[in-house]
């Protein structure tokens, strides 16, 4: 059960140590804004929630099929909550403003470097392919990692569905 929750010889320090790479990450993210602004908050918190619960059970029912690794429960919380909700909510906040070019590649950069760490610290994020088409566990990050960087049109896609039903959402524009 341990090993379900914590992963593999992982401990409280490890997950400690994953949290100080998200608050070194976001507070790079910080350089461009320091804070939501006003009109974007109720989309930020919609955000926060769907790819929050969205991914968690998303990247369980992955593995179920095959095309991901098991990802320890806490560090799937960890990482669909804190840092895909709360920091990559709070990049986009601000990124949303640049061309979806631009925000692809700085969503996938953020990604690898957070898959990276918790390859390195945790020992998750390995898998012997990326869809059964690419060989190799650095494959397989490199390839998650830009299938996030997708993340700002999905966010535009599910934005724009939520919008119909809920006052305030901001749609980004395609850019």
């Amino acid at each position: 059960m341990r090993d379900a929750v914590l992963g593999p010889g992982n401990g409280i320090l490890d997950y400690a140590l994953v949290l100080l790479v998200y608050a070194s990450l976001f507070l790079l993210m910080r350089q461009s804004h320091t804070r939501v602004e006003l009109n974007f908050r109720r989309t930020f918190w919609w955000l926060y929630f769907g790819w929050g619960i969205g991914t968690f059970f998303g990247n369980y029912a992955f593995y179920c099929i095959g095309i991901m690794s098991f990802i320890p429960w806490l560090n799937n919380a960890l990482h669909t909550f804190v840092w895909i909700g709360i920091c990559l909510g709070f990049l986009y906040s601000e990124a949303h403003k640049k061309n979806l070019g631009e925000q692809f590649a700085l969503f996938a950069i953020y990604s690898f470097i957070v898959k990276w760490a918790e390859y390195t610290i945790l020992g998750s994020w390995q898998h012997e392919h990326f869809f059964w088409v690419i060989r190799g566990t650095v494959a397989y990050i490199v390839g998650w990692s830009l299938m996030d960087g997708l993340y700002p049109v999905l966010s535009i896609i599910g934005l724009s569905i939520v919008a119909k039903f809920v006052r305030g959402i901001v749609v980004p524009r395609w850019r």
